[in-house]
């Protein structure tokens, strides 16, 4: 069965309309070779076996079993070959021929793969991106491979023109031939002659001859392949620690209600974009983590991915519980995480006056372990008097105003705590908690500027 791309050309589409059937919906790729045991996670968590000629679209993650390999064609013409017990998320991809929003950003979870770049990092090539556990592989050239050794660390090998590899500790440039091992998310990458075990699959053809044997026509008798039946199996998503997301959480016990604001370098573990614990080493050593019956990771929304600059996230955990060092059970703990604008970007933002941000999403507010709606919710901040914030939140169980100030990516008020994310404070999150007289009412809300 043959599948066939948008296409971009306006002329070419217009010739060709009649010959050429058009997606009736945007793709990212087709799988082009599968062999083995080869799944798609669906955005809503579904679990979908994937064959040759499958579609994949952005937000998808294909997962390999222990004897599964795929190899995967973008609409941009670019290729990715991924082998067993293989994690890979789609994270945004976006192929519109347009430098500015065209997008390539992916994430390799676990595994091994080798890619060659298509279109849209030749257009932009800041907006072609490889997150890992560990670096981040931008691309000055077209071509590598990247696999994630048994100890761990990760190894990644440029084989066309130039790639940059970075982490916390910075980045490093590799012409083609040229390899490094990354031992973790803070230590230089190293320089070696050790490249990653990937590799590139054959393209088989499904038809093979039976034999001897010859049809009615006298010609060689063709049948197709049958593949042996494989059961979709559910992968837990794969964990993910981050040193550079800040996080505001409240949560509720007997009534009352707890905090937290997360210092410089607190650790988060994610699934996914879901926050699933964190301990801050700057303020006692608390931990917040959650507890009892794990929520999807569906039900937890973002801006971005993860491993994006300019990522936030929220959520509700039903139950958690808190370490500080005593183990105290909370309910309902609502959170936003982010990564903090920069002290610099917010002291430019100190001329700029008074800004005005819409709502973006949000968490139910509860009260009594009873979910509510949340009818409207505002905020503004004044960057030129000392970021002075008004917030006004409106809730099935009752509405409220407060006010805020700060001098660094975090406020607070008399109910509200948060804090400014991504580049020159592009969004704000924050968390609430009020009792109007009938039960603590708490819930996270998230704004763009």
């Amino acid at each position: 069965m043959k599948h066939h791309f948008p296409l971009k050309n306006a002329a070419m589409l217009m010739a060709l309309a009649a010959a050429w059937p058009l997606q009736a919906h945007a793709l990212a790729g087709i799988a082009q070779f599968t062999a083995g045991e080869v799944n798609v996670r669906q955005t809503d968590g579904r679990i979908t076996t994937l064959a040759k000629g499958g579609n994949i679209d952005s937000g998808h993650a294909i997962v390999t079993g222990s004897d599964g390999r795929v190899q995967v064609r973008f609409t941009d013409g670019g290729l990715v070959s991924l082998q067993p017990n293989t994690e890979f998320k789609i994270a945004n991809y976006v192929d519109q021929n347009n430098p500015k929003e065209d997008r390539f950003l992916v994430d390799l979870l676990r595994g091994s793969m080798r890619a060659i770049t298509g279109l849209i990092g030749k257009r932009n090539r800041a907006n072609y991106r490889l997150t890992t556990t560990t670096a981040t592989i931008g691309i000055r050239g077209s071509g590598f491979k990247v696999g994630y050794n048994p100890d761990g660390s990760l190894g990644i090998t440029s084989e066309l023109d130039k790639i940059e590899v970075c982490n916390q500790s910075g980045c490093i440039g590799l012409v083609a031939g040229e390899s490094v091992k990354v031992l973790d998310n803070v230590t230089p990458p190293v320089r070696t002659s050790e490249q990653p075990k990937v590799e590139t699959p054959d393209t088989k053809k499904d038809p093979v001859v039976v034999g001897d044997k010859v049809n009615n026509s006298g010609k060689a008798e063709i049948v197709e392949a049958v593949k042996p039946a494989t059961t979709a199996t559910i992968t837990p998503p794969v964990e993910r620690t981050f040193t550079d997301i800040k996080v505001a959480a409240v949560g509720v016990n007997g009534g009352s209600a707890y905090t937290l604001s997360t210092g410089t370098g607190a650790t988060t573990v994610f699934s996914d974009n879901k926050l699933l614990k964190l301990q801050d080493t700057s303020a006692n050593t608390p931990k917040w983590s959650e507890a009892g019956t794990a929520q999807p990771v569906t039900s937890f929304k973002s801006v971005g991915n993860v491993s994006d600059a300019n990522f936030i996230g929220w959520g509700m955990w039903t139950t958690g519980q808190k370490e500080d060092p005593g183990v105290l059970s909370v309910a309902n703990v609502h959170y936003v995480a982010g990564r903090p604008t920069t002290q610099t970007e917010l002291t430019a933002l100190s001329y700029s006056g008074v800004a005005n941000y819409t709502l973006v999403g949000n968490t139910a507010p509860t009260q009594n372990g009873v979910a509510g709606t949340l009818n409207s919710a505002t905020f503004s901040v004044n960057f030129q008097t000392g970021y002075a914030i008004t917030v006004a939140i409106n809730t099935s169980f009752g509405n409220f105003t407060d006010s805020a100030s700060g001098s660094t990516p975090s406020f607070s008020g008399t109910n509200i705590q948060g804090m400014f994310v991504g580049t020159n404070a592009a969004y704000a999150g924050l968390t609430y908690a009020k009792n109007p007289g009938a039960g603590m009412v708490t819930g996270a809300v998230v704004f763009k500027k």
